[in-house]
Parts: C-alpha cells; sequence; structure tokens
C-alpha cells in the first residue's frame, strides 16, 4: 500500500513539470500593439476576422487590435484568447487539452481555449453556428472553440490576453461549460480525474504518514504549475490548492449533474435509443447472421476448427461469437458472419452516436501513429492523389496533409464521418458509401490507395483489394495495415486480447496469404513491417476490457433498465481499485514495444505493394 502513494506523489509532480512546460509556451499578446489602428485585419483569402465577445466580456483596443495583428502576420484563421485570470481549475483543463508550442501545428488537437472571447473568419463562425449579431453565452462560445479548431486546422492559435479579464457570467456557466467540453466522456473523465485523490485517500488507512505526503504533493499541484508565472494569474490560485480535495470533487459533480439534467430535459441520448435496441434484440438475434459456413472464404478449404469463442467484449452488446481457423491456409474468421442489418445494429453507437466524443478524442491523440504510415511511401513516391477507405472522420487524412502538404487527400467511408470530413476540409473530397460498388465509377485515379485497419472489418475482403486495383493507376501503390493473427498475445490472452474485437473483424490475414493475393492481382510487395505498424496496448486495452466485464457499461441502450446507484459505485470502486492494473500494463506495454518484433508480440503488420 506504500507503493500507491509514492506512485501519486511521482505523478503529481511529472504532470505538474509537463503543464509548467506548456504554460511557458503559451504565446503572449503585446501589451502595446505595433499598429494603433481599429482596422480589421484580413489574411490571404480575403475573410474579414470578427471578434466574438461571450456575454459580460469587454474586449479592449488594444487586444483586439494585437490580436489581428497575430492573425495577419502568422496566417491564422482563428485566435482563442485566454484571460490573464482565468480561474485555476480551468487553466488546469487548457493546459491538459493543449500543448501551445504545437497546437497549430497539430492538425490533431483538439478545439480549446479560454472560453471568453476568439477572433475568427467570418464562414466559420457560421460554420460553428455562431450568430452574427449578440454575443454568445459562455457555453455557446465553449461549443464553438470545440468546432473552430478540427475547421482550421493548422490556423487556430491559443493566446493569453494580459489585458482580458475573466467574466463572472461566464464562469457561472461552468459546470455547463465542463459538460459540453467533455461530451458524453464526462462521466469517464471524471472518474479518471478523481482516481488518483481516491487511491490517496484509501492509501491513508494503511500507511497514513506516505498518504498524508501524496495528497500534499497532489493538492500543491496547481501551484507547481502556476506559481511565480508573470502573465497568468488566477485569482483562487491559493485558495483552490489549499482546497483541491474539495473543490476538484464538487465541481466535477456539479457537471455530471448539468450532464444528467440535460438528459433529464427530453435529450437524453441513451433513452432515445433504449426503445430501437430492446425491440431489435426482442425481435430475435438470429436474423442478424448469415447461415455457417462449412468452408475458408479466402481459400475453401473444408477443413475448421474452432478458434475462439467470445461475446461483445467491447460495447456488451448481446450475441455469442465464433472464430474459425482453416486448417488448409491459417485464414482465421468470425463464422456464422453478421448480415448487413447485423453489422448496422454491432456498429450502431460504435465509432459514431453515443460513443463519437470517445473514438473521436481517441484517434485525435494518435498524430504520432498516423504520420509514420503517411511517411511509409516516401521512398517510393511522391503521391498527387491519395484515397484512404475506410477513413472514418478523416483523422489519417489530416495528419497526412502535416507531411504531403501538397497531395490532394480523398477518403471513403460508410458513415456520415466523410461528410464532416469534408465539411472540416480534412479531406478534399469525400465518398460515401460501399468501395466496391464505387470503384468502377472511378478507375486508375490515384497514386496511393491507403486501408489501414480496414480490410479485416469487411465482408469480402478479396472484392476489396480488386476494388483498390481498379482505382490505382499503373505504378501506384497500396497500403495496408491489418492485425496479425500470428501475434503471441492472441493465444496469451485468448478472448481478452482486443483486436479479435467480435464482431466487427470479420477476417484475419496471415501475412503470406495477403502477400501471395497481392501478387496474384499484379502487384509486387517492396515493404513489410511488423515493429513499425505494432500497436503498443495490448496489455492496457486486455485489464480494461476485463474490469468492464465485471464492472458492465454504465447506462447503454442495448440493456434495458439504467443501472442502479448501487451497480455505479460498484464500477466505480472495480475502476479504482483497477487503476494500478492498467498503470501496470501501460508500463509492461512501453516496456516490451522495442522487443515486441523479437519476440513475435506485435499485434498488426504493414504491406506496401506496387501495381505493376
Amino acid at each position: 500500500m506504500r507503493i500507491l502513494p509514492v506512485a501519486a506523489v511521482v505523478v503529481t509532480v511529472l504532470d505538474a513539470l509537463a503543464k509548467r512546460r506548456r504554460l511557458a509556451g503559451l504565446p503572449v499578446l503585446p501589451l502595446v500593439p505595433r499598429q494603433r489602428t481599429g482596422k480589421s485585419e484580413v489574411d490571404g483569402r480575403g475573410s474579414a476576422l470578427r471578434m466574438v465577445r461571450a456575454k459580460g466580456v469587454v474586449v479592449d483596443q488594444v487586444t483586439e487590435v494585437a490580436a489581428r495583428e497575430l492573425a495577419g502576420r502568422d496566417g491564422l484563421s482563428v485566435v482563442n484568447l485566454v484571460p490573464r485570470d482565468l480561474p485555476t481549475a480551468r487553466v488546469l483543463d487548457l493546459l491538459h487539452e493543449v500543448d501551445p508550442r504545437t497546437y497549430r501545428q497539430d492538425r490533431q488537437a483538439k478545439g480549446h481555449g479560454g472560453g471568453h472571447a476568439v477572433l475568427a473568419e467570418e464562414q466559420l463562425l457560421r460554420k460553428v453556428g455562431l450568430p452574427q449579431r449578440g454575443a454568445p453565452s459562455g457555453v455557446e462560445l465553449a461549443k464553438a472553440e470545440k468546432e473552430l479548431k478540427p475547421h482550421a486546422a493548422a490556423r487556430t492559435q491559443v493566446v493569453l490576453a494580459p489585458r482580458l479579464w475573466s467574466s463572472p457570467a461566464v464562469l457561472a456557466e461552468d459546470a455547463e461549460v465542463l459538460r459540453v467540453r467533455h461530451g458524453s466522456r464526462i462521466g469517464p473523465d471524471a472518474a479518471t480525474v478523481l482516481t488518483i485523490p481516491a487511491l490517496i485517500v484509501a492509501s491513508g488507512l494503511f500507511s497514513p504518514g506516505w498518504a498524508f505526503l501524496a495528497l500534499a504533493a497532489w493538492s500543491a499541484h496547481p501551484l507547481m504549475v502556476l506559481a511565480g508565472n508573470r502573465h497568468l494569474k488566477p485569482a483562487d490560485l491559493w485558495s483552490y490548492s489549499l482546497l483541491r480535495l474539495v473543490r476538484e470533487p464538487k465541481r466535477l459533480v456539479a457537471a455530471l449533474r448539468a450532464e444528467a439534467a440535460h438528459r433529464a430535459g427530453g435529450e437524453d441520448p441513451v433513452q432515445r435509443r433504449r426503445a430501437e435496441y430492446q425491440a431489435d434484440i426482442a425481435a430475435g438475434l438470429d436474423r442478424f447472421f448469415e447461415p455457417e459456413r462449412a468452408d475458408c472464404p479466402w481459400c475453401r478449404g473444408t477443413e475448421l476448427k474452432v478458434r475462439l469463442r467470445t461475446s461483445d467484449l467491447n460495447q456488451g452488446k448481446p450475441g455469442e461469437f465464433k472464430v474459425d481457423e482453416c486448417r488448409s491456409c491459417g485464414h482465421i474468421f468470425t463464422n456464422p458472419q453478421p448480415t448487413a442489418e447485423g453489422l448496422g445494429f454491432y456498429y450502431r453507437d460504435a465509432y459514431d452516436g453515443l460513443n463519437e466524443d470517445m473514438v473521436q478524442g481517441i484517434f485525435a491523440t494518435r498524430r504520432g501513429y498516423f504520420q509514420p504510415q503517411a511517411e511509409t511511401v516516401r521512398p517510393h513516391i511522391t503521391p498527387g492523389k491519395w484515397l484512404d477507405v475506410g477513413t472514418g472522420h478523416g483523422h489519417f487524412c489530416n495528419a497526412a496533409k502535416e507531411i504531403w502538404p501538397d497531395t490532394d487527400f480523398h477518403g471513403l467511408d460508410m458513415s456520415d464521418g466523410i461528410e464532416i470530413a469534408e465539411r472540416r476540409g480534412w479531406v478534399e473530397r469525400g465518398y460515401r458509401g460501399m468501395f466496391v460498388d464505387l470503384a468502377p465509377s472511378m478507375p486508375d485515379r490515384y497514386d496511393v490507395v491507403s486501408m489501414f485497419h480496414y480490410l479485416e472489418h469487411s465482408k469480402d475482403p478479396q472484392l476489396e483489394l480488386e476494388a483498390a486495383t481498379k482505382v490505382l493507376r499503373p505504378g501506384g501503390y497500396l497500403l495496408i495495415d491489418v492485425p496479425d493473427p500470428a501475434c503471441r498475445w492472441a493465444k496469451l490472452l485468448g478472448k481478452w486480447w482486443s483486436i479479435w474485437l467480435q464482431p466487427q473483424h470479420l477476417h484475419f490475414f496471415p501475412v503470406q496469404n495477403l502477400r501471395e493475393r497481392l501478387s496474384e492481382l499484379g502487384y509486387t510487395v517492396v515493404l513489410e513491417q511488423h515493429a513499425e505498424a505494432h500497436q503498443p496496448a495490448d496489455l492496457l486495452i486486455a485489464t480494461w476490457t476485463a474490469l468492464r466485464a465485471v464492472a458492465p457499461e454504465r447506462d447503454v441502450p442495448w440493456r434495458p433498465e439504467p443501472p442502479s446507484t448501487l451497480s455505479r459505485i460498484a464500477r466505480g470502486a472495480t475502476f479504482a481499485a483497477g487503476t494500478p492494473l492498467m498503470a501496470a500494463g501501460v508500463l509492461a506495454d512501453v516496456a516490451l514495444k522495442d522487443v515486441a518484433e523479437k519476440y513475435g508480440l506485435c499485434n498488426s503488420y504493414r504491406l506496401l505493394a506496387r501495381k505493376d
């Protein structure tokens, strides 16, 4: 039990140092602008900038002119202004989400700001729904800040305005603002924030001295971050630090209550969906599956063995799934396969709807994974046109623009995410529908076609490969990432290996099978990578999945009733107790990353093939 408070101290200090470093990189508007004029600056695209102030906020002329000069000088479309006395809790929120040193160039970064004033292009303000007249509320401005960054991915900056002061009217909406910024993640995020103090308090029963030290360090965390800063001066810094154990939970509880009130007001997305889900379940799940196959969909061999039996461990939707392996070629597949209606049922609210905020939050942190994917083709081709199949909301295309700024990225997906990607400018053109159906209408167009963890989701992967062949120009490249069924974690973790992801992952390809099929289609495989395609999170996600199985999802519409108060408490306690296990999983995943290929622990592989 002594380990917990010691670890809490280490984590707290390291986090404070990281946030203090971020704070040091926050740009500061000059107190006296170079040009003393109120004229509007207009950028090279001819779009006027407009200052939007939340109710009760006053932006003086010096601040506005300085912001306009910054936008004109740096080619910015959005400037988020942070008041110098922004309360401590909001500052910590901002520094958690925003690294000012990389915020502008990080096209994946979340939209966040000071919540008081924004200078932005008129056309962007219209896109995010801010009125041309009248001051928005703090909640409305927070919603706009969240969306402005994705719409101006590489033209947004957060800056400190030393002459701007917080508005009591805006601060009074703190709980609603917190709810809006976290979206459907508010519950899990609140639990995560409170895990460390909860563990510290619990460890006090066994090691009070160390627990007191850890609690003192956690309470002093805001002082470690903000003390001595010349420009940012929260009025409540000392009081918030001294009373952090009370004020932080109180703030999060207020946000949770705001979320509950929001749902009770007739806007509860879970309750709206519950009747539809329950009707689907009551009609029987058998209709969601095709007849069981007696042969392998890859080689037509008839010698099959059961590799896995499992349930939906990702969402917890009802149903049991069997995964078979072909003894002839080693291909692994879900058997029986879901029908189109079944896939609709199991995909619903998995990547959009109820889980959209969470999934998009995860993808937003994967810039360091997407960019090496984009770099893969560099020694072989300078792409003019690139099609990303199964692009979702276009996160890969958005990140890849940093690597290939002159490339036209197109995206294809079944969901409305592709339409969102097109509106944001993350893809130049979006196609919504089935790749196999759309491919004949666009032959020989692309220099690169990418399929990142797409092929395993498809009903007929061989038809998908043929579709890619149709749309690639001669000499173009097909870039594929898929799970590796030869990964040792598949056997060591069994059904808890997250890559099985039933019933979404329908096919698993031994690398030799995929290489041979590409050769038959007229490709030359020029690159095979394992370590580079590995995503080191097997033990973390296995632990997380097991904890979810012990303490099921909080409130989901495929369960007939919302969870009781007791079950909510039990879920929170389970995840709090499991936090050290998840931390150990993270450390083990990181430690094994560099030796994953040597010991056969890579969970994915990557192939780059040239169409000859």
